[in-house]
């Protein structure tokens, strides 16, 4: 007997919306679960992969009864590519994830990349006397206050995700958080309860530094795909493809080396292949981005609602003029310090027709530069208005 699907009235935008939350967070759950082997994390990515499947399911319904004509149907076909990206990188999260649930022996190296990553993913302990201890997680502002997302809280023996804007934290608490080091020492501080950083460690360094750097690479090649769409810009679709040849690249290496040292550590070969198939589920979400950014290389025009889906995701990605008179000229990155200030990220620079990726700290903004940026929507809309405001 087919299981009747109950349908509730919701426009595309909600559903490309929240797809592209969940894969969001089912990437740094997935993620999460393995740095701390954490079965229930894991079971959390499971559920979220079978909503990101309903979900699916109702786009495609949505999809077939919206193509009345051939030229909503070349609209929604972008649309489905794009749907079907995500759900790839929900099904790579969910098998990451499923390493877990299995009790698949992790090697080392897989913990080490996931540390060494430039953005970290780490569990802070709230303790008495906190000034988080009390506190709802909207009063905190943390995403557009140190760059740090809270992506699940364990209390006792039990863990949540996808926590509510007004949800409590209390002394005791385990935060399990997202942003760059200096975000999450920020919060380690304010939890009260210092712990030394874990060390990274130091077993088959080239597969480790290779693991953190196609980690880096499928997360930002993701970014950079939905910004192509954002823009529509050829030329960041164009470096996305360019980021999945170098990840390709990484990946025969990476082979390689592994292959290499289980011949070399025959006690090793089972954590070994946990390598091996965490890198297949990295290469799925390069993959996924690639397709994203395919729709662009081809010159499909994607439905307005898709343009919105993304401006209001939980993550924002925004692009911000910089006029000749604004505070942030002549200063670089790192004295701007968007991510501590405001939980914003730059992901590229458009000067004239140059592009430039993953600007360096260092890196001086000038009038009449364009900041492509990711970050909450508060803190997205507090960048856009100080870099706006004339300087005196």
């Amino acid at each position: 007997m087919v299981q009747k699907i109950e349908y509730k009235p919701r426009s595309v935008r909600e559903f490309l919306t929240e797809m592209k939350d969940t894969s969001d967070l089912m990437v740094d759950l997935a993620y999460a679960s393995l740095l701390f082997e954490s079965a229930e994390l894991a079971d959390q990515v499971y559920g979220l992969e079978r909503r990101m499947d309903d979900l699916m399911y109702r786009i495609r319904i949505m999809a077939a009864v919206a193509a009345r004509n051939v030229q909503e149907a070349q609209k929604i076909t972008g649309i489905l590519q794009v749907a079907s990206a995500a759900e790839a990188i929900s099904n790579a999260t969910g098998d990451i994830a499923d390493l877990v649930r299995r009790r698949v022996k992790i090697h080392p190296a897989i913990y080490d990349a996931i540390r060494k990553a430039d953005e970290k993913i780490e569990g802070v302990e709230v303790a008495e006397g906190s000034i988080l201890a009390g506190k709802r997680l909207h009063e905190l502002r943390l995403p557009s206050s140190i760059g740090v997302w809270i992506l699940a809280r364990r209390r006792g023996k039990e863990w949540a995700t996808s926590l509510a804007r007004d949800a409590d934290i209390l002394v005791g608490d385990v935060l399990v958080a997202k942003g760059p080091i200096d975000g999450v020492e920020s919060l380690r501080r304010m939890a009260g309860k210092w712990k030394k950083p874990p060390v990274v460690g130091n077993e088959l360094p080239s597969i480790r530094d290779a693991l953190a750097k196609m980690k880096d690479l499928s997360s930002f090649a993701v970014d950079l795909a939905y910004m192509s769409i954002l823009l529509g810009s050829r030329e960041v679709a164009e470096e996305v493809r360019e980021l999945e040849e170098e990840f390709d690249r990484l990946n025969y290496k990476l082979w390689l080396a592994t292959l290499t040292a289980a011949a070399r550590l025959e006690s090793d070969v089972s954590k070994l292949n946990s390598v091996l198939q965490v890198v297949k589920c990295m290469e799925k979400i390069s993959d996924a981005a690639d397709s994203i950014a395919d729709v662009v290389l081809r010159g499909l025009e994607l439905h307005p609602v898709f343009a919105r889906a993304i401006a209001e995701s939980d993550e924002q990605i925004a692009r911000v003029d910089i006029p000749k008179r604004s505070p942030f000229v002549g200063k670089t990155l790192r004295e701007l310090d968007l991510w501590a200030r405001m939980g914003a990220y730059t992901l590229l620079i458009k000067r004239g027709r140059r592009h430039i990726f993953d600007p360096s700290r260092e890196t001086h903004v000038r009038g009449g530069d364009v900041l492509v940026v990711r970050g909450t929507y508060y803190g997205v809309e507090k960048l856009k208005k100080e870099a706006t405001r004339a300087s005196r």
